[in-house]
């Protein structure tokens, strides 16, 4: 009886968690407290603080430890890990689920598609012929350019004048330079979208298989400064910015394409505006999560660096098109790069209803 009594003890031991797997277990339970009073905040509460934005805006990232989540619940089988990580899987794919499925798309002849492109090439990138070369591969009818500076805009005019006939371009050195070439016959609307933009926005009617099609080009403010005062004030005039652009937006009755570097992820209030009476196209026509910047750490890049070592390429979804409903997105992708640029442009073929 001795002898069975410390086989049983010794047995219960063996079971019992070692100081590690307890200091695993206090992780994850401090994880998914971190995580769903995170998604709690940002869906009740928006981008109402700064560490509040800045946290949404990585909050892809919040899900990478899922995976040592799954295999501490199997190893140890506590019911409150397991529930803890179906209850975050099941968070992701509301989140982001929508982006990791495949697109279901109709079949419609190449004549009646419109294929748009935004780029923002960099103010400061003078690989014009990297640039020029990018536009002509993507083979797209409408190109929407940000931050084009005066070198980048006489290469467009001299080598893409054939193919991209109509150009409104208002080159400008730096970032504050805009431009939109078409196949199509185009003109500039003259309207005012108040707000600090990084370039004001620009507004162009295209004539398209007997429609007049309205396209606006923006580049909405970036999040300057890490300072909580300054990094506030960038949310706000974001929002307020966007939502002038929505109630434009809203008085028009031609099919509208807006396109462009909106500077936040999906997962902020300012998409949620855009989203208020416009569709992303990604959303309906693109798979994956579509990554845009950053890119090259090239002059003037934005690409984060701490130290000598560089954060890692294409790490956020900042650059979009957003098109009313009269239109119905056949696809999305990524286009091509120019390699110098710390954005990455995006495509989308369209179809008018």
């Amino acid at each position: 009886m001795e002898v069975l009594e410390n086989r049983m003890d010794q047995s219960l031991k063996r079971t019992e968690p070692t100081w590690f797997l307890k200091m695993l277990i206090a992780l994850t339970h401090y994880y998914f407290t971190v995580l769903f009073g995170w998604a709690a905040l940002f869906l009740i509460f928006g981008d109402r603080w700064w560490w509040l934005f800045l946290l949404s805006s990585f909050s892809e990232y919040l899900f990478l430890l899922l995976p040592v989540a799954f295999i501490l619940a199997l190893i140890t089988r506590r019911r409150d890990l397991i529930i803890g990580f179906v209850v975050s899987l099941v968070l992701a794919g509301f989140l982001f689920g929508h982006l990791l499925m495949p697109p279901i798309s109709s079949k419609h002849s190449s004549e009646s598609q419109m294929t748009v492109m935004t780029s923002n090439v960099l103010g400061y990138n003078m690989n014009t012929e990297g640039i020029v070369k990018a536009i002509r591969e993507s083979k797209a009818d409408v190109v929407a350019i940000q931050e084009l500076n005066p070198q980048t805009a006489l290469a467009i005019q001299r080598d893409l004048g054939q193919i991209y006939p109509y150009q409104e371009l208002l080159p400008q050195s730096g970032v504050s330079g805009m431009g939109v070439i078409s196949r199509f016959p185009m003109q500039a609307i003259e309207i005012e979208i108040n707000g600090d933009w990084v370039g004001d926005p620009q507004v162009v009617e295209v004539e398209w298989e007997g429609a007049k099609i309205v396209l606006v080009n923006y580049h909405a403010i970036p999040p300057y400064s890490l300072i909580p005062s300054k990094l506030g004030y960038t949310i706000a005039e974001r929002e307020r910015q966007l939502g002038v652009l929505i109630e434009f937006v809203k008085s028009l009755e031609e099919p509208l394409i807006a396109l462009g570097d909106l500077n936040v992820t999906e997962q902020s209030t300012a998409h949620e505006i855009m989203e208020s009476d416009l569709q992303d196209a990604w959303v309906k026509g693109g798979w994956g999560l579509g990554h845009t910047f950053p890119g090259a750490a090239s002059a003037g890049s934005s690409r984060p660096s701490f130290g000598r070592f560089l954060s890692p390429k294409w790490l956020l979804r900042l650059d979009y098109i957003f098109c009313s409903e009269q239109w119905e997105v056949e696809k999305a992708w990524i286009g091509p790069w120019d390699g110098e640029s710390d954005h990455r442009p995006v495509m989308a073929k369209l179809v008018l209803k």
